[in-house]
C-alpha cells in the first residue's frame, strides 16, 4: 500500500517498505542531486532522464530513476486536468502488477513545480528484446537458433494477448519496450517478459479489434528484420485469431498487419527526416558570424569552422594534392581531422553560379542543405553514407550564397566500378565454377533468349558479350549481384530515388564476406511518396549503362530478376526489362577506371 509524505517541501507517494527513498532525491535538482554517487545516465534528452544505480539500501536489485521534465506553463496547466506521465506510470504499473502483468514494480513517485520523479526496481538479469533478438536471431539461423526464435515469437503473442485480455493497450508498443528476464542466466531458455515504458499505455474494458491490429503491427514493425512471413503466420494463430471477430483467415490478418506495419514506418522516417536542422537529442544548430551552423552533436564547432577557412585558403593556393573535385558547382577538399573517432573528414562547396540559382534558393533553400537532410535521412532508413557532421550556409540579406557539407571520408571501400574490375576480372574458368554458373544460368535461359531473338541492330550489340562471366570465383560475383539487389530493392521500396545512381557513386566494402554499399552524391537523392516504373527504370538504366562489361548479359539478368523478386515486381518483368535494354542500346558502357574515364560498346 503506498503512503504519503513530504520532504523537503515535496510530496512523495511511497510504496510500503521503501519510506527512505524521499530522503536520498529531489526532483527539481536531479543531476546534480546525483553528483558523488555511483550511477549510470541511461538516457538523456529534452524531455526525461533516466539513470541507474545499483544495490543499495533501497532495493538489493538496484532503482532506476525516471526524471519527467515540465514543458512550462502550458505543461502545468494541461496537468491540472489530466495525469503526468510519471502519475500514469506510477498507476499502469500497479495495474499490471495487480492482474499478474510483469513490469518493473513502482517504487516511490513525486511531482514537483519543475520537474516529476519516478523511482523503480531494476528489472536484473534482463535485456531489452529488440536488442536481444537481432542479436540471436538475424540472418540464417541454424535450426536449434530458429526453434529457439519461434518459442520466443510464441511466448511474445500469448503475452500480448494477456495484456489485451485484461484491457491494456500500449501505444508505444515496439520490441525495445519488452524486457526479456533470465531467470538464472543470459545462456538459459527460462525466461519471462516484462512490459516497460508505461506512459502510453491506456486501460479500457475491453480492447477493440483496431486496436489489437496496430499493437501487432508495431511488434511486426520492430522485429521486421529478423520476423519472416513464415514467424508472422505462427504469432497470429499464437495470438489467437479468434480475438478479430469475422476476420478468420491468417494470412488476409498477415496482410491487414502488414500493411498498418508499412505505414508505420515510413511516418516514423519521415518525421526523422528534418531532425538534422532542429533541435534534438543528436544534433544542434547555431549562428556564426553571418553562417549559420547545423551540425552533429559532439563536434566541436571551432573546429568545424576552421575547415571553412582551410577549404578557402586550398582554393587559394591551388593545392592539387588535397582538391578531390573542382567544377562550376561543387569543389571538394580532403582534410585530417583530430577526433576520437573521425580522422579524415571531407568539404564539400556548392557553389551558386547564376542569378537564377540564386532566386530557387530563396524558395528550395541551398543545395548544401539537400544534402545535409539527405546524407542524414538515408541513415535514418538505415543505408550507408558518409558520416555527415555539419552544414555551414553563407547568406546576403538572408539567401544562401554558398554551402558547405563536411563529412566523414569513406575508408577502406573502392568505387563500385573499380571494385568490379579488381575482383571479377580473371579471364581462366575451372570446370567446377562453369559447372556452378551453368545451373544458374538455366533458369534465366529463357529470359535471354526472349531478349535477343530477333534483335534490332542495338539489341544485338548487347546480346554479343561474352555468353559465360569470368570469373575466379561465381559464387562471390552471385552474392555481389544479389546483395546489391537486395540493397537497391530495399531503397525503392522505402520510396528513395537517387537521381544519379551510377556505379561511381556507389562505394563497396568487404566484411566478413559480404558487401557494404555506401552512396555518395546524396544531394541528388529524393524521398518520393512512391517511386514510380519510370523512375525504376531511370536508376536501373544507369547502374546497366556504368557497370564494365566484365558483367555480361547473364549478370545482369540475374541482377534484374533478383532486384524484382525483391521488389515483388516479377509480373511487370517484360516491361522493365525491355525498357532497359531500349534505354541502354543508345548508350556506350562508361564507367571509371584506376586510369581514368573508360568507355565500352556493347
Amino acid at each position: 500500500m503506498p503512503t504519503k509524505t513530504t520532504k523537503n517541501g515535496m510530496e512523495w507517494t511511497v510504496r510500503e517498505g521503501y519510506e527512505k527513498v524521499p530522503d536520498r532525491f529531489g526532483p527539481d535538482n536531479f543531476l546534480s542531486g546525483l553528483n558523488g554517487r555511483n550511477y549510470t545516465l541511461v538516457k538523456e534528452n529534452r524531455v526525461r532522464s533516466v539513470a541507474s544505480m545499483p544495490a543499495s539500501e533501497i532495493s538489493d536489485s538496484g532503482i532506476h530513476i525516471k526524471h519527467f521534465k515540465r514543458g512550462g506553463y502550458k505543461d502545468y496547466i494541461k496537468h491540472l486536468f489530466v495525469p503526468t506521465k510519471a502519475r500514469t506510470e506510477w498507476e499502469v504499473a500497479n495495474a499490471l502488477l495487480n492482474n499478474d502483468i510483469n513490469t518493473a514494480l513502482p517504487l516511490a513517485l513525486s511531482e514537483g513545480k519543475m520537474s516529476l520523479l519516478l523511482i523503480t526496481e531494476t528489472v536484473t538479469r534482463s535485456e531489452d528484446l529488440m536488442e536481444f533478438c537481432k542479436v540471436n536471431f538475424e540472418g540464417n539461423l541454424a535450426e536449434d537458433k530458429e526453434s529457439e526464435k519461434r518459442v520466443l515469437l510464441d511466448k511474445l503473442a500469448v503475452f500480448i494477448r494477456d495484456i489485451h485480455e485484461k484491457g491494456f493497450c500500449h501505444y508505444d508498443l515496439h520490441a525495445g519496450n519488452i524486457l526479456i528476464r533470465f531467470k538464472k542466466d543470459r545462456a538459459a531458455s527460462d525466461y519471462d517478459l516484462y512490459l516497460m515504458d508505461l506512459h502510453s499505455v491506456k486501460i479500457f474494458k475491453s480492447i477493440t479489434i483496431r486496436k489489437r491490429i496496430f499493437n501487432l503491427a508495431q511488434i511486426f514493425n520492430s522485429l521486421s528484420s529478423v520476423m519472416t512471413q513464415s514467424d508472422k503466420l505462427d504469432f497470429v494463430n499464437s495470438y489467437g485469431s479468434n480475438a478479430f471477430g469475422n476476420i478468420t483467415d491468417v494470412n488476409e490478418l498477415v496482410r491487414q498487419i502488414d500493411v498498418h506495419s508499412s505505414g508505420m514506418r515510413n511516418t516514423h522516417y519521415r518525421s526523422r527526416l528534418k531532425r538534422c536542422l532542429k533541435e534534438s537529442s543528436a544534433f544542434s544548430k547555431k549562428k556564426v558570424a553571418g553562417m549559420k551552423l547545423f551540425f552533429r552533436k559532439g563536434y566541436d564547432t571551432d573546429s568545424l569552422l576552421k575547415l571553412i577557412e582551410k577549404h578557402s585558403n586550398i582554393l587559394v593556393n591551388y593545392d592539387s594534392a588535397v582538391i578531390m573535385k573542382r567544377d562550376s558547382k561543387t569543389v571538394l577538399t580532403r582534410h585530417t581531422f583530430k577526433d576520437k573517432t573521425v580522422q579524415n573528414v571531407v568539404v564539400k562547396q556548392y557553389r551558386v553560379g547564376c542569378p537564377g540559382c540564386l532566386i530557387k534558393n530563396i524558395f528550395r533553400g541551398s543545395a548544401g542543405r539537400k544534402a545535409w537532410v539527405a546524407g542524414n535521412g538515408l541513415r535514418v532508413y538505415g543505408f550507408a553514407t558518409p558520416l555527415p557532421l555539419a552544414l555551414i550556409e553563407k547568406k546576403v540579406l538572408g539567401i544562401p550564397t554558398s554551402s558547405y557539407l563536411i563529412m566523414e571520408e569513406v575508408k577502406d571501400s573502392l568505387e563500385m566500378d573499380r571494385y568490379i574490375l579488381k575482383n571479377f576480372n580473371n579471364r581462366l574458368e575451372t570446370s567446377q565454377c562453369k559447372e556452378e554458373e551453368e545451373e544458374e544460368e538455366e533458369e534465366e535461359e529463357e529470359e535471354e533468349e526472349h531478349l535477343t531473338a530477333s534483335p534490332s541492330q542495338g539489341e544485338e550489340k548487347i546480346s554479343s558479350l561474352d555468353s559465360k562471366p569470368s570469373l575466379l570465383d561465381f559464387k562471390k560475383k552471385k552474392a555481389f549481384i544479389n546483395s546489391f539487389a537486395t540493397t537497391l530493392g530495399k531503397m525503392h521500396s522505402h520510396n528513395i530515388f537517387h537521381h544519379d545512381l551510377k556505379t561511381c557513386n556507389i562505394m563497396v566494402k568487404e566484411n566478413d564476406g559480404s558487401c557494404n554499399f555506401t552512396f555518395l552524391d546524396f544531394d541528388k537523392v529524393s524521398f518520393s511518396e512512391k517511386i514510380t516504373v519510370r523512375m525504376r527504370v531511370k536508376n536501373l538504366t544507369q547502374i546497366n549503362l556504368s557497370t564494365p562489361r566484365r558483367f555480361n548479359v547473364a549478370d545482369r539478368i540475374r541482377f534484374l530478376k533478383e532486384y524484382l523478386t525483391r521488389c515483388n515486381l516479377m509480373d511487370k518483368k517484360c516491361d522493365i526489362v525491355r525498357a532497359v535494354v531500349n534505354l541502354s542500346k543508345e548508350e556506350k558502357i562508361l564507367y571509371v577506371s584506376l586510369q581514368g574515364d573508360v568507355t565500352e560498346d556493347w
